[in-house]
């Protein structure tokens, strides 16, 4: 199934079935595509021992470090109201010397989940 982690199990039908079938007889017998067997010959650990790639951001520093807790919710708790880029700004005039250009949308998300 697309979007679907294979299983440790999956991994360990494949490596058996690999070794007396074709890669995409193993892998169609494993119930998975030829793609992933191809992955799996690639780099034969089982999946519980590979790190799983993030998501969204992938390691990206939080822009909003040391200002949320501090500076942003207590903004927010005196005036609920306030829109996520009134804050943005706000945080410009504050923070000068801090590039928060890119911190828009996380501060979008984090102000909605807040409410």
């Amino acid at each position: 199934m697309p979007g679907s982690f294979i299983t440790d199990r999956q991994h360990e039908d494949y490596m058996k079935f690999r070794s007396h079938h074709r890669q995409s007889i193993a892998a169609a017998k494993t119930g998975f595509s030829p793609g992933t067997g191809s992955r799996i010959d690639l780099d034969p650990r089982p999946p519980s021992q590979k790190k799983r790639e993030r998501g969204y951001g992938g390691g990206k520093p939080d822009p909003l470090a040391g200002l949320w807790e501090e500076e942003i919710v207590p903004l927010l708790d005196a005036e609920p109201k306030l829109r996520p880029i009134t804050v943005l700004e706000e945080m410009q005039r504050r923070h000068p010397d801090q590039d928060l250009t890119s911190a828009r949308r996380t501060l979008e998300r984090r102000i909605r989940a807040w409410c």
